[in-house]
């Protein structure tokens, strides 16, 4: 596994972004990929069949009165949930075990660190989100985290896991 320099670092306010950085950087996984619009956050399985339903009066029925004009179609990205699934959060160490060398976790001073061979070793207040940036960090990608944020978020879950894989959205849905 080759090690990426990244020039600036990148910002992760969500879960979801840290785990499309994981998914796409270290694990390599494709997403789980849909498309949804605006208003009422359907899911089409295409761009195409999302803004055909768009058009279509029957659908627009299932909706309060809105400006179909301005409605947005976007693509959502769906990673599991390494940050915050143990199980899940063990393939991203093992696999960056693998690639990087052995894996040290330990607590200092209220935080967690995570270190992977002769990497830095990054810093946070869970060992998985920890695990996580170390990752990251031994593959060089180089992250500026909002960790009032991502501790926000796990005190107050926006949506319950999804399946058992722990699959999670770049994108949030209602």
């Amino acid at each position: 596994m080759a090690v990426l320099l990244t020039p600036e670092p990148l910002r992760v306010k969500t879960l979801a972004e840290l785990d499309a950085l994981i998914g796409e950087y270290v694990m390599q996984d494709k997403p789980e990929i849909y498309w949804e619009d605006n208003h009422g956050y359907f899911q089409f399985h295409s761009e195409v069949e999302a803004r055909q339903a768009l058009k279509d009066p029957y659908y627009q029925r299932f909706l309060p009165p809105v400006d179909w004009s301005k409605t947005v179609i976007r693509e959502v990205r769906i990673y599991p949930r390494y940050s915050t699934e143990p199980a899940v959060n063990w393939r991203v160490a093992e696999s960056a075990i693998g690639a990087f060398g052995p894996m040290l976790v330990w607590r200092d001073s209220g935080r967690w660190r995570a270190a992977f061979g002769s990497f830095p070793d990054a810093e946070a207040r869970s060992p998985m989100i920890a695990v996580c940036l170390a990752a990251l960090s031994a593959r060089g990608v180089k992250v500026h985290v909002d960790h009032d944020a991502l501790d926000a978020e796990l005190r107050h879950p926006k949506n319950p896991p999804r399946n058992e894989t722990g699959g999670t959205g770049t994108a949030s849905r209602v």
